[in-house]
């Protein structure tokens, strides 16, 4: 299905030379307001985001998706598939290099680090956007997208863990068994590929993107490297990341681009006026 876009704007007292701002999702943006009401919209806002992030991520589908994910982690777990891989990979590829990789690969992970960063950036940026009315900003958009992954995926991230009661190489089999261990999905494998899928899944640049889910891969790549979990768990990790990003970017989808018609205001430093826009 072609979907089309018919944009009318329609401009009032628009001096020459100025530029107008255009902002789908309100219905007041044209003047500064007050910090309480900043936070007010704040909220509002950010929580109809993360309640659709929700609806987006647990459906039908996606525990279909995630089902077939486990089922074919559970082979590896469940078999010696896991654990002769992680004898091959110690063996044969584990080196000095991979090590010195593998040091820096992990920090992406590390949720102490990134979750306080992410989060303050978030709420800083989306709050002077509601203060300010500044436009959309890639670097703020995205420590918001990226912040909202971490939270959309975190209660499967956790469950999963306890629930198949896998152990570490270092210490035991990747046999599931629910409820004794705490490892059965890599966390870092998931706070590491959440940034990188979230900047991959902004860009429209075929080779960007490419480069960007490349590199979500390290941070799970080193967590087998350094004997920290086994690749059913690392892999389930970076799958969950890229199902809790994609429903982050199906709610931006359909913020920019809402069905039906939208009503908004346009303004910049002095001109005020209204315009119409229709999504087929």
């Amino acid at each position: 299905m072609i979907r089309t876009s018919i944009v009318l704007g329609l401009f009032l007292l628009l001096p020459a030379g100025l530029r107008a701002q255009t902002f789908f999702e309100t219905s007041s943006l044209c003047v500064p307001t007050t910090f309480p009401e900043a936070f007010r919209q704040f909220g509002q806002r950010e929580r109809e985001r993360i309640f659709t992030d929700y609806s987006n991520l647990y459906n039908k589908n996606n525990a279909m998706n995630f089902g077939v994910a486990l089922l074919g982690a559970g082979v590896l777990a469940n078999t010696k598939m896991d654990g002769n891989f992680q004898n091959w990979y110690g063996k044969q590829v584990r080196c000095d290099f991979t090590n010195d990789l593998s040091k820096g690969a992990k920090i992406f992970g590390e949720g102490v680090i990134f979750i306080p960063v992410m989060t303050a950036s978030a709420i800083t940026y989306r709050i002077w956007q509601e203060k300010q009315g500044l436009p959309d900003c890639t670097l703020g958009d995205f420590t918001d997208r990226t912040m909202r992954g971490y939270l959309v995926g975190a209660p499967t991230l956790l469950v999963a863990q306890l629930a198949l009661g896998a152990d570490r190489p270092r210490h035991g089999s990747s046999y599931w068994q629910p409820f004794k261990h705490d490892h059965g999905v890599s966390g870092h494998a998931f706070m590491g590929a959440v940034p990188f899928i979230t900047a991959a899944q902004m860009t429209d640049k075929p080779c960007v993107k490419g480069v960007f889910y490349a590199l979500s891969t390290l941070t799970a790549w080193s967590r087998v490297n350094d004997d920290a979990h086994y690749l059913s768990q690392a892999l389930l990790g970076w799958y969950l990341a890229y199902l809790s990003v994609r429903a982050v970017s199906e709610t931006e989808g359909r913020r920019a681009l809402p069905k039906g018609l939208t009503i908004f205001p346009v303004c910049g430093e002095g001109p005020v006026g209204v315009g119409v826009h229709y999504q087929f």
